[in-house]
């Protein structure tokens, strides 16, 4: 599965900039026997922060994945000289062993640089003297080289000396870079002839390799200006109806969605074959001077790096170097993850999920047609046994089959009874109701039972008492007694006065025990008043 792999390279700190295939700041997993196409963009950060593409004219690349600079794990390998080959050294091999097997021809080995093994510096016997090893990588494992460089050359008094390095060959390796080509990257297509139907219409795409510059557009003899790329519908337009005067006021730019443009004729030219072509001059637009080559995953040291790892992932690391003016530089080094397979050998594999059905099965099993579910013909759903919704006439039906419970034709209505509450037992709308003698006609809350209409009160009670107090005396008070069955002392009792009281008289009552209300006139004035006998509302709010 060929891919494009896009990187950008600070090429002065090594690290990679975001963009191309680069999210977050990593680089996107490869898998084994795939190809892809490594495209290098070689980046420079410049004093005002922004980055800018590197002169890379004479310069050369060269890629790398795997185990940079690691020696081999097992394995030896030989030496040659003179026509004599040594016998196998192996690839841990001390500087005293090395030089068992090679002693007829050098004069001293020694470990050399850093490395525990694996690098060995050789010394010639004489003076002045050429000395020229060949090597043999043998059984070296995982696949490695060896590598012979030429220290000290011989002169006289001078022994010649050559470094011996095992390493670890790359398990991708790419030393061909070219410069990707940009065919194809801006474009003028005829998307439509003019007709009496249709405008005369061109799209112009403009890929994503392209970074700056211009484009002209011409049209006969008459050529738009420069236009800069990623500049607007409307500024295109007008650059067009500026720079071709054939074409003034008579096309239209809209944005194609893809960084590109779809140019249409209109106005004098709209609805016509348009018999002069508009062509198109992408000779100054600037493209990122992308450096490609071709990584495959498919190679034997791919193999022996999953080998050695004995896992189905590895992560090598990918170099990166520039040679500029005969000097090499690494420009980048990063952790790469390359799966063994795009599908993990061994996973579990789903298991089988039941398929859809047909009409046909879906019209057997419930839906339209089906006389014991749905009756699409009459509109009507059943239970089996009867009709139990009829949706075409919005109407109920019970148990019997017959229509007597809910009409939703005009509004909601009873067909044949009125609507109960919790039960069979039907309950008609009381008269002049209250909320809470309302809610217990429909039998929402339980009746004999009595409910306060203020906050935190127990009950409120109410009753009409006929009430005669006769003679009130001057500056005195008349008593009378009634009945409120609850009631109880501190209770707050309330009056509700006839229209027939006489001037003069205050009323006031209160509990004097339980269930009693006592209620009082009262005659604060200088004569006597004779207070008929009246009906009185008499309410008790519990405390």
């Amino acid at each position: 599965m060929a891919s494009t792999l896009d990187l950008y390279i600070d090429t002065a700190t090594g690290q990679l900039v975001e963009g191309g295939s680069v999210i977050g700041g990593a680089l996107p997993t490869l898998t084994r026997n795939d190809s892809y196409t490594l495209r290098l963009r070689l980046l420079e950060k410049q004093t005002s922060g922004l980055y800018d593409d590197i002169d890379s004219s004479g310069a050369t690349l060269k890629a790398g994945i795997g185990t940079i600079e690691q020696e081999p794990s097992s394995g030896s390998f030989k030496l040659a000289i003179n026509g004599i080959t040594s016998s196998a050294i192996p690839f841990n091999a001390t500087a005293i062993s090395v030089y068992t097997a090679i002693s007829n021809n050098v004069s001293t080995v020694a470990l050399y640089g850093s490395d525990t093994y694996g690098s060995y510096l050789l010394t010639a016997t004489q003076p002045n003297t050429a000395m020229s090893f060949g090597s043999d990588a043998f059984t070296l494992f995982p696949t490695s080289s060896v590598l012979i460089s030429t220290r000290r050359n011989p002169a006289t008094g001078i022994e010649a000396q050559q470094v011996v390095k095992l390493v670890r060959n790359p398990i991708v390796y790419a030393d061909t870079f070219t410069t990707t080509p940009t065919a194809g990257q801006v474009a003028l297509t005829l998307l439509s002839t003019g007709t009496t139907a249709v405008n005369e219409t061109y799209e112009l795409t403009i890929g994503q390799d392209v970074k700056g510059g211009s484009f002209s557009l011409v049209f006969g003899p008459n050529t738009t200006t420069a236009i800069p790329v990623f500049q607007t519908a409307l500024s295109v337009q007008n650059s067009i109806s500026a720079g071709i005067t054939t074409v003034t006021s008579n096309c239209s730019v809209q944005d194609n969605g893809k960084g590109g443009y779809i140019i249409a004729f209109t106005g004098r030219l709209g609805l016509t074959n348009v018999a002069t072509e508009l062509t198109l001059d992408a000779s100054g637009i600037q493209f990122i001077p992308f450096k490609q080559t071709t990584l495959t995953i498919n190679t034997a040291e791919v193999e022996d790096a999953f080998a050695d790892a004995g896992t189905d992932t590895i992560t090598p690391t990918l170099e990166i170097e520039l040679t500029q003016g005969g000097t090499p530089k690494t420009v980048f080094q990063g952790d790469v993850t390359i799966r063994k397979d795009l599908i993990t050998a061994g996973s579990t594999v789903p298991g089988a999920r039941d398929s859809y059905y047909t009409k046909a099965e879906t019209n057997a099993l419930f839906v339209e047609d089906s006389n014991t579910n749905v009756d699409a013909t009459s509109r009507v759903l059943s239970d089996g046994t009867f009709t139990s919704y009829d949706y075409a006439n919005r109407q109920f039906i019970d148990s019997t089959g017959n229509l007597v419970v809910l009409d939703h034709s005009s509004g909601l209505s009873h067909q044949s009874a009125l609507l109960g509450f919790y039960s069979t037992t039907l309950t008609a709308q009381p008269a002049n109701i209250n909320v809470v003698s309302g809610l217990i006609n429909v039998g929402l809350i339980a009746n004999g039972a009595t409910y306060g209409v203020l906050p935190s009160s127990p009950r409120t009670l109410t009753t009409t008492a006929s009430i005669n107090f006769g003679l009130v005396n001057s500056n005195s008070t008349a008593s009378i007694t009634a009945a409120v069955t609850g009631c109880a002392l501190n209770d707050i009792v309330l009056l509700g006065l006839p229209s027939a009281v006489c001037q003069g008289l205050s009323f006031f009552g209160h509990v004097t025990t339980g269930s009693v209300v006592e209620v009082d006139a009262v005659n604060a004035t200088n004569g006597n008043i004779t207070q008929s006998s009246q009906t009185y509302r008499i309410t008790v709010i519990g405390y």
